[in-house]
């Protein structure tokens, strides 16, 4: 039993070490450490880090959000319209890959506006596309649901009814 606790605290305070090591940017030190530098794991997990789509960028996110998808949506969606609620629900949805807990209301469990860059730009690619015919926001509305869809974030069977 004595062995298992000192095993656990030397874990631990390995484990404290590897902490601080990363806090003080050596975090490649601390992630080589893990993987007994077999030189393989090495090469994937550096091709992993430098991958753009993982890496968060909270002032793009921002720009993206605010002075693109949201200000855009807000400056050319009719005012007083309930497919103006349906589309930004909808953008939403796509941003944080979840609903709110009862569908029209509730808690949605994330925030659309640190959303990762890849998902910003799947609410570009539904806007570029629904460009093509601009002045039909029913259609920009079914865009987001299929979208929505087709990434596995709201049931098949939902409509737009749903949310109104």
């Amino acid at each position: 039993m004595a062995e298992k606790k000192a095993l656990k605290l030397d874990e631990l305070i390995n484990a404290s070490k590897r902490i601080l090591d990363a806090q003080s940017n050596d975090k490649q030190r601390l992630l080589f450490d893990s993987i007994n530098e077999d030189p393989e794991e090495i090469k994937d997990l550096i091709k992993i880090t430098e991958s753009a789509s993982l890496i968060a960028d909270p002032e793009k996110s921002y720009d993206l959000f605010y002075h693109g998808i949201q200000r855009f949506l807000l400056a050319i969606l009719p005012k007083e319209d309930d497919i103006k609620k349906v589309i930004l629900e909808l953008k939403s949805i796509l941003l944080t890959g979840k609903e709110k807990s009862q569908i029209k209301y509730g808690r949605r469990g994330a925030d659309s506006r640190m959303a990762p860059i890849p998902m910003m730009e799947a609410v570009i690619d539904v806007i570029t596309d629904w460009s093509k015919t601009p002045h039909d926001f029913m259609r920009l509305a079914v865009l987001l649901l299929d979208k929505n869809k087709t990434l596995g974030y709201i049931p098949e069977e939902r409509e737009l009814s749903d949310y109104i």
